[in-house]
C-alpha cells in the first residue's frame, strides 16, 4: 500500500473488526503484548497496528499473527475455490451440456465425410 492512498470505508470497517478480533483471540490465550510480538518476530507497535486495523500492515505480518495464534489455516482457507459459490457455479454452468466427438484427419475423406475404410482400421467399428 502506498502512503496517502485511500482506504475504503467498508475495506476500514473489515480491517478494524480483523484487528479486534486478533486483539481478543491474543488476550484470550492470556498473551501479553509483548510475547505475542515475540512470536510473530516482530515488535510490539507492528503488532499495535494490526489490532488497530491499519491497512499498510503487511499480509505477512497478519499470517505471522494468526500462526502464533494456531489459526493460520483460516487464512488459507481463505479464498479456497471449495468455499467460493460463484466460481463453483460459473464453473458448473461453463460444462457442456453434451459433448461431440471430434473428428480427426484420417478419419474424414475430402471435403469431411468419413472414408469408407473406417472399419477396417478400428476393430471395434468406431
Amino acid at each position: 500500500m502506498t502512503k496517502g492512498s485511500a482506504v475504503h470505508p467498508i475495506i476500514q470497517h473489515g480491517l478494524s473488526k480483523l484487528g479486534k478480533d486478533i486483539a481478543l483471540a491474543r488476550r484470550a490465550r492470556r498473551l501479553s503484548t509483548l510475547d505475542m510480538a515475540d512470536r510473530m518476530g516482530v515488535d510490539r507497535g507492528t503488532l499495535r497496528r494490526l489490532e488497530k486495523g491499519d491497512p499498510g500492515v503487511s499480509l505477512n505480518t497478519l499470517a505471522m499473527a494468526l500462526h502464533a495464534l494456531g489459526m493460520l489455516d483460516r487464512i488459507i482457507d481463505l479464498a479456497d475455490r471449495a468455499s467460493d459459490d460463484i466460481g463453483l457455479m460459473a464453473a458448473h454452468e461453463a460444462v457442456p451440456k453434451r459433448i461431440v466427438r471430434s473428428r480427426t484427419a484420417e478419419e474424414t475423406g475430402p471435403g469431411g465425410s468419413l472414408c469408407d475404410d473406417t472399419a477396417k482400421n478400428d476393430p471395434e467399428g468406431w
